[in-house]
């Protein structure tokens, strides 16, 4: 995991879900047409994410290794108090994106 002025960068699946379940955030996909599982993402209480189908974590996590996908996520309040960014990037550019 790297510390960075603007977020953490993980591919550790035990950090990602406990920050997930903290922001009561849950796996999921968005849709889209040629692809199995969709696109990963992670659904909020408080987003609009109706276009947002739950997944369970094991699906989450496999599609995530497949794809080789890093987690960017922030874990301290920003200035507008929002601590639930995230951003799921390609493993070997992830650290431009932290």
């Amino acid at each position: 995991m790297t510390d960075t002025i603007y977020g953490q960068v993980t591919t550790n699946h035990e950090t990602i879900t406990k920050w997930v379940e903290k922001h009561d955030g849950s796996p999921a996909t968005a849709e889209m047409c040629d692809h199995s599982v969709g696109y990963l993402r992670i659904k909020f209480p408080d987003t609009d994410g109706d276009e947002l189908s739950t997944i369970s974590w094991r699906e989450w996590l496999r599609e995530f290794e497949a794809e080789e996908l890093a987690f960017v996520y922030r874990d301290r309040e920003d200035r507008d108090g929002a601590s639930g960014f995230y951003e799921l990037v390609d493993r070997t550019t992830a650290a431009e994106h932290a």
